[in-house]
């Protein structure tokens, strides 16, 4: 109960997880309250997808589970398997869902510890299986451009079950607009601002500020104005 509290997690919302996401989950609904975590529903959408990978790969080599039921994880498994591969020439990684990222593990990395303090109350997670960068990087890609979460597990039933519940644990902690219709976002006039500005402004000047911070590149909107700063440099 120490735990949860400290997670701002009810009880009754993980009766419905695996054992072993338990903590993941009670961690990633802490995320969701924060108000430095900017998150969007693609970042959550592809971090409880690679969630699936374990159980999946359970499934897979389980001798009593039907054929029917094991084609359609393998299937789905490779699917993500396909994700995961080393990112050919293509859009880079978005620093914005980078940073989203980072703050998950952070939590994650401290939910890890305080339930090491409290003697593990939650059986502790395969982070092996949990994670991997290039998965929920190239999964946010896909949901941005052509997928769905939807399409994806209508793969395998027995995982689409699996994420309904992780995703209804973890909504009912995330904020309203997450959900919300996407609307044009506003990043593109803040740049052809920047452009137009003067190299003395505010905005250059904390960019060159940013440059002898080794976390700077966090600050940054895109690659692209990395590489101009740094052509001007």
């Amino acid at each position: 109960m120490l735990l949860l509290e400290a997670l701002k997690v009810k009880l009754v919302v993980l009766e419905s997880i695996p054992t072993f996401l338990k903590l993941p989950i009670a961690v990633t609904c802490y995320w969701l309250q924060s108000t430095e975590a900017k998150a969007k529903l693609q970042h959550l959408q592809a971090l409880l997808l690679g969630m699936l990978r374990e159980p999946l790969h359970a499934i897979i080599n389980n001798p009593g589970n039907e054929d029917q039921q094991r084609g359609g994880a393998k299937m789905l498994y490779e699917e993500l398997q396909e994700v995961k591969a080393p990112m050919r020439p293509g859009p880079r990684v978005d620093l914005d869902t980078a940073h989203v990222f980072c703050q998950w593990q952070s939590c994650l990395q401290m939910g890890l510890y305080l339930n090491q303090l409290l003697s593990t109350p939650l059986p502790e997670p395969n982070l092996t299986w949990l994670y991997n960068g290039s998965l929920v990087h190239g999964l946010c890609q896909r949901l941005l451009i052509s997928s769905s979460a939807e399409s994806l597990l209508s793969l395998c039933p027995e995982a689409k079950q699996l994420y309904e519940h992780l995703f209804n644990a973890t909504r009912s902690y995330a904020p309203a607009e997450l959900f919300l219709p996407k609307t044009k976002s506003k990043s593109k006039k803040r740049k052809q601002k920047k452009k137009v500005s003067s190299p003395g402004n505010t905005a250059d000047s904390r960019h060159w500020c940013a440059r002898s911070n080794r976390f700077g590149l966090l600050m940054l909107e895109s690659l692209e104005e990395h590489v101009e700063n740094s052509e001007l440099e």
